[in-house]
């Protein structure tokens, strides 16, 4: 059964290490459950609490120092999980402290290791685990995120531009919120170049950025055509965006072209904007399913689905799952990530409770691109017209979190970001294209 999975939390230096190395591997075992992946110390650390993996294979080149892990692997005694150390070999002379951990450290060995083994310890370290648990049986495991049907082994890799619908079925999820703090990180304080759609009725970013109503992708419903599409775009700092129509009745209208291949249709409005230059698309998508998320939906190839940890919007998600398979999406599952957010310690659900209660009614759960909280100086910042990231660390720490997980190869620009040390200075670097 799904729900007697082993859980499993990998973690080590860069995508290289974690989604090339280790991933593999553990995908293809049906007896263990990925729940959650880091490749920077700053995300183990929050992150490792907060799925409580049963067992957590952690590769020692992610650690600051040998106490930091030993420390942070010990913590999980709280709920009776258990590790696998690796230790580079250049730090060999450690190997000893792991393996005096009974019960908190499994297994601790030198690298390189035969990763193609690892899955069978780990199943067993957590087998061992839950057997020493006396009062009440282990908790029940997720599957594997964003697993499902999927062929064994590592899933493909999207390269070009990543076009990513982020989107709820419930209001006040805080899907435009993400998309907005998503498209500044990575347009401004990361210098990848970007361009925001803002698609609701009416555009959230013209209040939440200080854009203008006017210029819009009217233009382009007018005049269809590249040329009228790109002079609709706006700017803020080194972001470009586009609003959707303002006048309920031109936004109504845009909408009523349901044909994607029409030459004034909001899918032929989107590839109009995309130059070829733009590393990242990010369109923030209104909960209606109407032509103004469905359109979006078949240009994109990543979905990003916004939630707070709530019963109501845990009935969304179900909801937008099933929408997904139905309303001609051709997103793979792999291409599909959950976001939590607004979490706080008195939320109806934990980040793992709320993916178990998926799994239990979906059969698979996405794959969760970061969790963050709540936190009140967003909704200031927002009201003050000033971007979310620049006031609040949880959020900027939150799309720094998505954007590992849909961007490999980021890590180094992201540790650079992090150790910059100023929230609300620019992070710039030379412009680039991801692919």
């Amino acid at each position: 059964m799904e729900n007697d999975r082993i859980s499993v939390f990998l973690a080590g230096p860069g995508h290289e290490t974690v989604t090339y190395q280790m991933l593999p591997a553990f995908m293809q075992d049906r007896r263990l459950s990925v729940v959650g992946q880091a490749t920077t110390w700053d995300v183990l650390s929050d992150q490792l609490a907060t799925f409580q993996p049963s067992v957590l294979i952690v590769h020692g080149g992610i650690a600051p120092g040998a106490d930091s892990l030993r420390k942070l692997v010990s913590g999980m005694q709280a709920w009776n999980g258990t590790s696998i150390v690796l230790v580079p070999e250049a730090e060999s002379s450690c190997l000893g402290s792991f393996q005096n951990m009974p019960g908190v450290v499994a297994g601790a060995f030198v690298l390189p290791v035969n990763w193609a083994e690892l899955p069978a310890l780990a199943y067993s370290a957590g087998e061992t685990a839950k057997a020493r648990v006396t009062k009440v049986s282990a908790a029940p495991a997720m599957a594997v995120s964003g697993s499902g049907n999927m062929p064994h082994g590592l899933q493909p890799i999207l390269t070009g531009t990543k076009r990513i619908a982020v989107l709820s079925h419930a209001g006040g999820a805080g899907v435009s919120t993400i998309s907005e703090a998503l498209a500044y990180e990575l347009a401004v304080r990361l210098s990848v170049r970007t361009l925001l759609f803002s698609l609701g009725l009416p555009a959230a970013a013209t209040a939440h950025m200080r854009l203008r109503y006017t210029p819009s992708m009217v233009e382009f419903f007018e005049r269809p055509g590249n040329a009228s599409m790109q002079a609709a775009i706006q700017r803020i700092e080194g972001l470009d965006v586009l609003v959707a129509p303002e006048n309920s009745l031109e936004y109504l209208r845009a909408g009523t072209t349901v044909d994607p291949l029409a030459s004034s249709s909001i899918y032929a409005g989107l590839l109009a904007a995309d130059d070829g230059k733009y590393a990242s698309m990010i369109m923030d998508l209104p909960a209606a399913e109407s032509p103004w998320m469905l359109h979006p939906l078949a240009f994109a190839n990543i979905a990003l689905i916004v939630a707070r940890p709530t019963a109501a919007d845990l009935f969304a998600v179900r909801h937008t799952l099933n929408a997904l398979s139905i309303l001609g999406s051709k997103l793979p599952r792999e291409s599909i990530f959950l976001v939590l957010n607004q979490r706080m310690d008195t939320s109806a659900f934990t980040p793992r409770q709320f993916q178990e209660e998926l799994v239990s009614a979906q059969d698979w759960a996405p794959r969760m691109a970061a969790v963050i909280d709540y936190d009140p100086n967003v909704q200031s910042a927002q009201d003050q017209g000033i971007p979310t990231v620049t006031r609040s660390e949880q959020m900027a720490r939150g799309a720094r979190q998505i954007i590992s997980n849909l961007f490999p190869g980021m890590d180094r620009a992201l540790e650079k970001a992090e150790n910059s040390g100023n929230s609300k200075s620019l992070f710039r670097m030379p412009k680039f294209r991801l692919g």
